[in-house]
């Protein structure tokens, strides 16, 4: 019975609502004017609730929690056309062995992805863009501990994962439409991976509103899909760092003014439906944002 609660509250927690920033800090379609930009800090806490495996079963696990400090930035370049960067500075990982009730720390930092964007057409209010970006392996990719269950006999249900260790070259196309205070935008991108690892497909549907002269507000979900082609080894690790890993996700962030240009905000995440590959869990972000 306990056991059974234990789950249901995973899964309650894992459809909780979820940050904007997951994978790298979406900034949809517009592309700053040349030499202005936006750039954000924040740090993100998450503490794992049952382990979503591939098998479609969830398993409880050691302690498991996540602290990263990531930082994301972009600049125009030119008219139409901007860079930008995702960068996961520092990423603490800690797990539990539920035999001896000891737990490791693993510290590293994440693999940063480069990108650039290009607005192909501006129609009245509407935007359209292409993306590309790269991600090459930084992080260390063999797994830094194994992963034990809590049920008898502790058996092993996966393998913690730091880094891929394969290079990510993704393809993306985004369409944006601004109201006065209101604005929509979705995207739809293809990232193919080396070295063996399933290609996959990503999208994303998102709603923002200034909420008052300070505060303003965004609402998405998305989604990582593999795009499975034959039977590929693939990573069991409550990362979801690693082969196959997918979800359905909502997202919500809300952020103040300070002073011009300036931010405050809050960030919430976690999985939909359809999670596979990760651990459950509410992470959540402080964040400090500029424009300039």
């Amino acid at each position: 019975m306990a056991r059974r609660m234990r789950r249901c509250v995973s899964l309650l927690v894992t459809a909780a609502v979820l940050s904007v920033a997951p994978a790298r800090a979406l900034a949809g379609p517009w592309t700053p004017e040349p030499g202005h930009g936006y750039a954000k800090v924040w740090l993100k806490w998450l503490y794992g609730i049952g382990y979503h495996a591939g098998d479609g079963q969830t398993y409880d696990y050691g302690a498991y929690n996540e602290l990263f400090l990531s930082g994301y930035g972009e600049v125009g370049v030119a008219p139409s056309f901007g860079l930008w960067l995702h960068a996961p500075v520092l990423q603490t990982f800690t797990l539990e062995d539920p035999r001896t009730g000891e737990s490791e720390t693993h510290v590293y930092p994440g693999d940063s992805t480069f990108g650039a964007r290009w607005r192909f057409a501006k129609i009245d209010r509407f935007v359209g863009a292409l993306e590309a970006s790269i991600k090459p392996p930084l992080a260390p990719a063999r797994p830094v501990q194994v992963v034990y269950g809590t049920d008898a006999g502790n058996p092993e249900i996966g393998r913690l994962r730091v880094g891929s260790g394969v290079w990510d070259v993704g393809a993306t196309l985004l369409l944006g439409y601004a109201w006065d205070r209101v604005y929509t935008s979705a995207s739809i991108g293809y990232l193919l991976r080396t070295d063996g690892y399933d290609d996959v497909l990503t999208w994303t549907a998102e709603i923002g509103a200034q909420l008052g002269t300070r505060w303003s507000g965004r609402l998405r979900i998305g989604g990582v899909h593999p795009i499975v082609r034959e039977d590929l080894a693939r990573s069991e690790s409550p990362s979801g760092i690693g082969n196959g890993t997918r979800y359905t996700s909502i997202a919500l962030e809300g952020e103040y003014m300070l002073v011009d240009r300036w931010y405050l905000g809050l960030t919430l995440e976690g999985g939909l439906f359809a999670v596979a590959r990760q651990t459950g869990g509410l992470p959540v972000s402080i964040f400090v944002a500029m424009r300039f």
